[in-house]
């Protein structure tokens, strides 16, 4: 296959740029500024701004003509008031972004009109324009919370960066008003669960001191029910056990008998609910320490025991070293009345058995 080139003619680069010139000399100033307008917006967030709206307030009805159709252009609902005496209904009926807002008007100057504005809705951003600037106007009109300040005439390159910048300035305080509404909320809410935890900590502290409270009358009552009880034992098993020992048919009984009354007498002294005594001592000792406590006379103990004198000696001397109290100068006696007091200052830790049983009570027990 054989390709012949084909002859291409190529105009004059002076033809070309005499058409150009001449089509650019048919077309309006307001398009060009409009296409100058829609590329500067189109090339950066047009769709951003969708949801945006803008007001414009200006007496001059073709100037509101054309920047409605430009800023529409944008993507923004746009909107057109040529009577300033609407602003304040129309604003409060509708949220603006931006109010686009002629300073220089026959029936109410903008300047008046921007703390209405702002009055009826803080977060609208101001933009003024003014044909007649100067620095005191500028001056003013940003004391009065305008965002920007723009001269007429207008450039659209101009109004659609103030525009930009406004939109992404509320966009950023909107986001901010919100996360610190979302603060507040959440600062409310721990302020009542807070609120909640004090309370309950305070019932649980009372329920905690009545609680203290009943312990302490419920161990009170428990005493005063063991010392009845004790008493009762007293009162009624070691007379009829003594009456027993008297009498000579039981005689051959005599021994289990002393047995009985020895443990009726460890039931009954108190000594046996303290761990290291009971734990520590024999049954023998245990009767023998008891009767110590209650301020008998080793003579004394010997007579009623039936034993002698020095059998007595050689139980102290054991009590006395089970309790390690050999190379101390306690007294016997007044050890174990001090044990007993603490029993009773603090019953939870000596908390055990009644008495600890011997080896020849468990012989004759049935």
């Amino acid at each position: 296959m054989i390709f012949i080139p084909v002859p291409v003619r190529i105009p004059p680069i002076e033809s070309v740029y005499q058409k150009s010139k001449n089509e650019a000399a048919s077309t309006t100033k307001p398009q060009t500024d409009l296409m100058l307008s829609r590329t500067i917006i189109n090339g950066n967030t047009t769709a951003a701004y969708n949801d945006a709206r803008l007001l414009i307030v200006d007496d001059n009805h073709n100037l509101c003509d054309v920047l409605q159709e430009m800023i529409s252009a944008w993507g923004i609902q746009t909107k057109a008031i040529t009577k300033p005496g609407l602003v304040a209904n129309q604003v409060r009926d509708c949220f603006y972004n931006i109010v686009l807002l002629d300073i220089v008007m026959p029936e109410k100057s903008g300047f008046d009109l921007i703390p209405e504005i702002r009055k009826l809705c803080p977060e609208t951003k101001i933009i003024i324009m003014t044909g007649y600037a100067d620095k005191e106007k500028a001056i003013k009109a940003l004391r009065l919370g305008v965002f920007d300040f723009l001269e007429k005439p207008i450039k659209m390159e101009l109004l659609s960066h103030a525009v930009k910048r406004a939109l992404d300035t509320q966009e950023i305080e909107l986001e901010l008003h919100k996360t610190l509404k979302e603060l507040q909320r959440s600062q409310s809410d721990l302020l009542t669960h807070r609120r909640v935890l004090e309370q309950t900590s305070e019932q649980v502290l009372e329920t905690n001191k009545a609680l203290s409270v009943l312990a302490e009358n419920l161990e009170r009552t428990r005493e005063e029910s063991e010392k009845r009880i004790v008493r009762k034992i007293r009162s009624l098993i070691i007379p009829i056990v003594e009456r027993l020992q008297r009498d000579k048919n039981l005689e051959r009984y005599k021994a289990e008998l002393s047995l009985l009354v020895g443990h009726v007498e460890n039931l009954t002294s108190g000594l046996a609910s303290d761990t290291r005594i009971a734990d520590s001592l024999s049954s023998a000792e245990l009767r023998i320490a008891s009767m110590i406590m209650n301020e008998l006379t080793s003579e004394e103990i010997a007579n009623q025991l039936h034993i002698s004198f020095s059998t007595v000696k050689t139980h102290r001397k054991n009590i006395r070293r089970k309790l390690n109290l050999n190379h101390s100068h306690h007294n016997l006696k007044a050890y174990l009345k001090c044990r007993m007091r603490t029993k009773r200052e603090s019953p939870q830790e000596f908390r055990t058995p009644l008495f600890k049983p011997s080896p020849l009570y468990a012989k004759y027990s049935p």
